[in-house]
């Protein structure tokens, strides 16, 4: 070819390519001066066309370095055209659209193996085999172009993509040192994901420490960029969370948050607070709450006043709270008001951080001093019955802390709306821990700086309680006489001013008649009842409103007293003074119903030290004579169900039936309402009112919510039903019964045996034997539950097999053609015999001899069939002789096996047995063989055996 030859092929193949390859031009690799204007115009051709076009060329051309270059075009043509078919919309990728690509380059690695060039044909080559589903391949030319040509201008894109498919391979090793490669080599949009895939492969090693180290570059990396301003792409922006999450699993492996510490890369940085919060909802995400709170402690200890701890220490506290650690939720409450609270350095640091800190503050100080006030309340009342002194101690610490945080509240938040809530409860705590005095004043101040407040008069009546047990703490500690004024001054202010500023609160007359109360709250209680007595002799002067205050006083001291029938006069004549309508009317009805209650209650028991009877049938008319004289009170319906017990205990059947029915009728929804249908269908049936009772009992089954109690109806009724001979309802029950409740074994067994047997009755003899193979496998497959019933059920269940077996033996007669009807009943002798002797395997005697008499008599009966068998007509009389003979030997075994069973179970009257089996194989043996049993002798001295 001469030059210009030459010169205008290259420049028709570079027209020819410019928007074909993505390889540049052949015109580029001469140094030749090339025409821009070529001798084609290719630019409306498909890929077929410049295909076509180009195999026309090559043809045309002897130069081989123009040949190599024009076939690697007609490969990037192919390539392209795969690339084409991909990019389509709504193309789904199908094998083969690289087929001819990869042909292609093949066919150029094959031709042209030491070309500089090849290392594009291999990155093509690689992308082909990838496309088309081949990573084995594509992972090879990957290996080989990294390999020969190292200084490949795409040689990282080469490792990144050699990586993928290691990983994909679950060779991290080798994943680890390709992406490693790109990290080194590249600087560009592949560093990024090389970082944290490389992070990945060390992950998947185990080499959690050295994963961190990557993950944090592309942590820093992202972060660093959203500092400084930029804004992340699509792709940056979830890559962020992916790194959190993927340092999260690697610091699990290595224990969690201490090892944040240990990434050197992350020091200094302030999104370092990513790292553990992102970790410590990792661990709350896994449920593990103690962990994630852990983690927020290793951030705040770390970083002792960095301005996130205040949010990171609520975090940690919802943790545990999610959790359910409430006493580390209280401990970190309070290590949160000490940090961060009021007189705390850190506010003082952050003083913009007040009032978000303030608003946590707040509600723990209530709840804080809630928990140490209602475990000071716990402690006390336990010390008081152990009198161990750790408990004082822990009351006494309590007690301190609760009204410590209520004081707390109201002189941090004094305007707040629930100031008179917790000064009211501050008081109370120290009321309970004896603090009288202090109570008084906070008491004191509830009730008259805070009127709008709900318990303001509440407070008020408490502060003089209150005055007055600090009153007698004094006189019992001999105070001064000038302090004991003071006080009692005090206390007297509170009273007047009570019933000054709260006239009409139903215990102003009672603070003003505070003689007789106060005597009633020392426990003076005959005092007490003197002083209202005396309120009540001026009826005039002292006012319907004293009268009330009086007899309830009176009621409640004779009530202290036990002395219950006084108690409850006292509370009807206080209930006569009020209309129904109001509101004390119900509060005096219980506590009129309480009295009764206590009468009737006492009846039931008696006394025995003053030799006091019961009396049950006048605790049964007190009880229900609440349903009269307090009708609406919760007592009531204790008392009538007590009244029930004891009727019941009476067997006075009809009567405890008669209340039930008005219990389940009237209060349904009562939490005693659950006995009420159990001991209906109990009563009805003690009272032998068999229907009504299965009916109760079923009822029971389907509503009841204690399982048992519903197995057990069910189980009952069924019974029942079989009492009143209503068999086919007794057969559904039972067989629902043995169907649903596996458990208990016992009643599961005898559940199986009833319908054994009752099936026997109604004549269904598969539903019998179905039921009697039940019985014999529950008690086989019984292993530990098996028990002395179950193996008796066992053997009875075998015994009643082979009775079935012997009723199709009996029902059929020998009769010519003798064979055919022999075989038959010799197969039902064996299956009825098979099954006796089961039955004799248990080694109950009452089973042993039944089945030992009932073998005997199948196999006497079977002897006589045999020598009475009808004969062939067909035979001459020699014959028939001959064939008798025949029979009979046939049927002598039997009789002698008849004769050993029944002699078996007389052999066991020797040894001290009887029962009607051995009877009837004595009776039986008369016949078998009298010689020996039919005599008046041999009588005799089984009689004289016997005694």
């Amino acid at each position: 070819m001469n030059a210009m030859t030459r010169l205008t092929l290259a420049s028709a193949m570079a027209a020819l390519v410019v928007a074909c390859s993505s390889q540049g031009t052949i015109a580029d690799l001469e140094s030749e001066s090339i025409e821009e204007t070529a001798a084609l115009d290719f630019k409306n051709l498909d890929h077929d066309d410049v295909r076509g076009e180009y195999e026309q060329l090559i043809d045309l051309v002897d130069d081989e370095y123009l040949k190599e270059q024009i076939e690697r075009r007609i490969a990037g043509v192919n390539m392209a055209q795969g690339d084409d078919k991909i990019s389509k919309p709504g193309t789904a990728p199908e094998a083969g659209y690289y087929r001819r690509a990869i042909a292609s380059y093949v066919d150029i690695l094959e031709k042209y193996p030491n070309s500089p060039d090849n290392a594009e044909v291999l990155y093509q080559l690689a992308k082909a085999y990838d496309m088309e589903g081949q990573p084995k391949n594509a992972r090879k030319m990957l290996e080989r172009l990294v390999d020969r040509h190292p200084y490949y201008e795409r040689i990282s894109e080469a490792y990144f993509r050699l990586g993928d498919i290691y990983f994909s391979s679950d060779l991290y090793n080798k994943a680890e040192k390709a992406y490693r490669k790109v990290t080194l080599k590249d600087g560009g949009n592949l560093i990024l994901n090389s970082h944290y895939m490389l992070a990945w492969s060390l992950y998947k090693q185990g080499s959690y420490d050295k994963a961190l180290d990557h993950y944090a570059y592309v942590l820093n990396d992202l972060m660093d960029a959203i500092e400084g301003g930029r804004k992340l792409n699509n792709v940056e922006r979830p890559l962020v969370d992916d790194t959190l999450h993927s340092m999260s699993l690697a610091l699990v492996n290595l224990g969690g948050a201490a090892a944040i510490e240990d990434i050197d890369r992350l020091d200094g940085k302030k999104h370092v607070s990513k790292v553990y919060s992102r970790l410590a909802e990792f661990y709350l995400e896994k449920s593990r709450y103690n962990d994630s709170a852990m983690t927020y402690r290793s951030y705040i200890e770390r970083f002792e006043f960095d301005s996130r701890n205040p949010e990171f220490h609520t975090k940690l506290i919802a943790a545990y709270d999610k959790g359910a650690f409430p006493k580390m939720v209280l401990k970190e409450k309070a290590e949160y008001i000490t940090a961060y609270g009021p007189e705390s350095e850190f506010l003082k640091r952050y003083p913009a951080q007040k009032e978000a800190i303030y608003k946590n503050v707040r509600g723990y100080y209530v709840k804080l001093a809630q928990f140490h006030h209602s475990q000071a309340q716990e402690a006390q009342k336990t010390f008081a019955k152990s009198k161990e002194s750790h408990l004082k101690e822990l009351a006494d610490k309590s007690f301190d802390k609760a009204t410590q945080y209520y004081g707390n509240f109201v002189a941090v938040f004094p305007q707040d709306k629930k100031v008179p809530e917790m000064l009211y409860q501050k008081a109370d705590a120290h009321f309970e821990y004896g603090e009288f005095d202090q109570a008084a004043k906070d008491y004191y101040q509830v009730a008259y700086r805070h009127k709008g407040y709900k318990k303001s008069s509440e407070a008020a009546y408490a502060s003089i309680i209150a005055y007055r047990k600090h009153i007698d703490g004094l006189e019992l500690a001999e105070a001064d006489v000038k302090t004991l004024d003071k006080w009692r001054a005090g206390s007297v202010d509170a009273m007047l001013r009570f019933a000054q500023v709260y006239p009409n609160d139903k215990r102003a007359v009672a603070v003003l008649s505070n003689a007789a109360q106060y005597l009633f709250e020392l426990k003076a209680y005959d005092r007490a009842i003197e002083v209202a007595n005396g309120l009540l002799e001026n009826k005039k002067r002292s006012g319907r409103d004293i009268q009330r205050e009086a007899y309830g006083i009176l009621a409640h001291s004779y009530f202290q007293l036990g002395q219950y029938q006084l108690a409850q006069n006292n509370y009807y004549a206080k209930r006569q003074l009020l209309k129904p309508q109001q509101a004390e009317y119900a509060e005096v009805s219980k506590q009129l119903a309480a009295a009764i209650y206590k009468r009737a209650e006492a009846m039931q028991k008696g006394d025995a030290e003053n030799d006091v009877k019961p009396d049950l049938n006048a605790a049964v008319k007190t009880y229900l004579s609440i349903k009269k004289l307090a009708p609406n009170t919760d007592i009531r319906v204790v008392a009538q169900y007590d009244a029930v017990s004891i009727l019941l205990q009476q067997e006075k059947w009809k009567s405890a039936i008669s209340e039930l029915k008005q219990l389940i009728k009237s209060y349904p929804k009562h939490e005693l309402a659950v006995q009420f249908p159990r001991k209906l269908a109990f009563a009805y049936e003690q009272d032998s009112q068999n229907l009504k009772a299965a009916v109760a009992y079923l009822d029971l089954y389907k509503n009841d919510k204690d399982a048992e109690i519903r197995r057990e109806a069910k189980f009952i009724a069924a019974g029942l039903y079989r009492k009143e001979n209503q068999l086919d309802k007794a057969i559904l029950h039972y067989r629902d019964y043995a169907h649903e409740f596996e458990k208990p074994f016992d009643e599961r067994m005898e559940a199986r045996y009833q319908l054994a047997d009752l099936y026997e009755k109604t004549d269904d003899r598969r539903r019998h034997l179905y039921w009697l193979r039940r019985v014999i496998q529950g008690d086989k497959t019984a292993g530990s539950e098996r028990t002395d019933r179950s193996r008796y059920l066992g053997a009875w269940a075998s015994t009643k097999y082979g009775d079935y077996f012997a009723w199709e033996f009996n029902r059929r007669s020998l009769r010519d053609p003798l064979q055919e009807t022999l075989a038959r009943k010799n197969q039902y002798l064996k299956d009825a015999t098979t099954r006796y002797e089961q039955a004799t395997e248990y080694g109950i005697l009452e089973f042993v001899t039944q089945a030992s008499y009932k073998m005997a008599e199948l196999y006497n009966g079977f002897s006589q069939e045999l020598n009475s068998a009808p004969l062939p007509s067909s035979l001459s009389a020699e014959e028939k002789q001959g064939y008798r003979n025949i029979l009979a030997q046939q049927a002598a075994p039997f009789r002698e096996l008849a004769k050993g069973l029944y002699e078996n179970n007389i052999t066991l009257s020797w040894e001290g047995h009887f029962n009607q089996w051995i009877a009837k194989s004595f009776e039986a043996m008369k016949e078998v063989d009298p010689q020996r049993f039919a005599k008046s002798e041999a009588v005799a001295e089984y009689g004289d055996e016997i005694r």
